[in-house]
């Protein structure tokens, strides 16, 4: 990968929510970046950036790129113009940070992963999730095998607001599955261990305008029979616990600030042989096993943030935490669960 010197000079295009607070604002914060051009097609937007950081300003990405010296370049468009943008930003030779999703097609994502590899270039997708503490306490409690074997996820982000924004059009890649669901599935699928093969989903639209759907409740499997329960929603007034994640031996429940594990230690209980005779008693069968509960805080972020990991990486001082091929997944298994659901709703 092509290394830069510091300071890293950048061009942010698309100066919408994402584009302003979650890039430009914050790594105007850092020392180690710079930026110097921003591409948006609302002269008011560009006139703020300017305002704010002395940069040059264009109209379109096209003529960023052809007239900055910008080394990385930020895509910050609609999800439906991601795939042409970050392939104009790696064709023109630059290093790219993508906003996720990283294409609304699997076969475009695996082409722009593909694509940077051959011209030795960064592609950092943000994928912020992957930084954040909690998604590394979960690693580790289930790496360590306190829960047993990990038989099955579930996930409940709800709330309830109503939106009109162009995210709720199916046009511009709008919706909770594209959009929300992204940051979900980033965390879940490096959590199961193996690749979700089989899919159910329901998508839709309770009370945002446009017609793109503003609940998800998706199924995922894996090959060997992990299941992953994801419910993302934008129309539960109410909702339970977050995260919820059950082994053969123990369960963990989270907020995302503490975690409870209930767990017993296997080696410590006599296997179970099967009794095909009349229950002694007319009982049911039962035990004690030796159980154990704990309350335990997040670690703290074992990671730099997503901005700081990525000068780590270009100036060669630091591995990627978000790679690109685990974007790619995201959009493959976004598709399956699609898929399955117009599958399922044309039967």
């Amino acid at each position: 990968m092509q290394r830069l010197e510091i300071p890293i000079t950048v061009g942010v295009v698309g100066l919408g929510r994402a584009g302003w607070s979650l890039h430009l604002e914050p790594m105007c914060k850092l020392s180690d970046y710079r930026i110097v051009a921003v591409a948006d097609p609302l002269p008011e937007r560009r006139a703020e950036a300017v305002e704010k950081t002395g940069c040059a300003e264009f109209a379109s990405i096209d003529e960023l790129l052809q007239k900055s010296d910008a080394r990385i370049v930020v895509v910050a468009t609609p999800s439906s113009t991601h795939f042409e943008d970050v392939s104009k930003v790696l064709q023109a030779g630059r290093h790219c940070i993508a906003e996720k999703p990283l294409t609304l097609e699997s076969a475009q994502a695996d082409e722009l992963v593909a694509l940077a590899k051959e011209k030795g270039l960064g592609l950092f997708v943000h994928h912020a999730l992957l930084h954040r503490p909690d998604f590394h306490h979960f690693k580790r409690v289930i790496d360590s095998g306190i829960l047993g074997r990990l038989f099955s996820i579930r996930i409940c982000w709800g709330s309830f607001a109503r939106r009109w924004d162009w995210q709720t059009l199916r046009k511009n890649g709008g919706g909770t599955l594209n959009n929300t669901c992204a940051h979900v599935l980033s965390v879940v699928l490096p959590l199961l261990g193996e690749p979700a093969e089989r899919a159910f989903a329901d998508l839709r639209n309770i009370k945002d305008a446009g017609d793109a759907e503003d609940h998800v409740h998706m199924v995922l499997q894996t090959r060997s029979g992990i299941t992953a329960d994801i419910v993302v929603s934008t129309a539960m007034a109410l909702s339970g616990p977050q995260w919820m994640f059950f082994g053969d031996q123990g369960a963990m429940i989270s907020d995302e600030k503490t975690c409870t594990i209930r767990y017993f230690d296997g080696s410590k209980v006599e296997p179970l042989h099967d009794l095909d005779t009349a229950a002694p008693g007319r009982q049911y069968l039962g035990e004690e096993l030796p159980w154990k509960e704990k309350t335990e805080k997040i670690d703290p972020l074992p990671v730099k943030a997503f901005h700081e990991n990525i000068v780590d990486v270009l100036t060669g001082h630091g591995d990627l935490v978000v790679t690109p091929e685990s974007a790619a997944e995201v959009v493959r298994v976004t598709n399956l669960v699609r898929a399955a659901y117009e599958k399922a709703n044309r039967s």
